[in-house]
């Protein structure tokens, strides 16, 4: 896959992503934050959770392509995603298989 391709993914990812948070939450409003906490203890799927996971796969696919993160258009969520990468490099690096 070229570079450019794999950069598409990602902004695809990340609006797909950020749409669904948006929505999440306008449907619940002020409560919103107390409904993001029982889903993160609540064994349902998040939609948003795994909308994210691909976001981060995305990235992970463009990184491997020779793409640098900086220059990904990741907004109010970039700490969150490098946090996930950092996360899933230790995990690769101690054994853990990779992708």
């Amino acid at each position: 896959m070229p570079l450019s391709e794999a950069r598409q993914r990602v902004d695809l990812a990340y609006s797909v992503f950020r749409r669904c948070v948006e929505q999440e939450a306008a449907e619940y409003g002020e409560q919103y934050d107390e409904v993001r906490r029982m889903e993160d203890e609540a064994p349902a799927p998040d939609p948003c959770v795994q909308l994210f996971n691909e976001l981060v796969e995305a990235c992970l696919d463009y990184e491997s392509l020779g793409g640098d993160r900086d220059e990904l258009e990741l907004g109010e969520y970039r700490d969150q995603v490098y946090r996930r990468l950092e996360e899933l490099g230790r995990w690769e690096e101690e054994g853990g298989p990779s992708s």
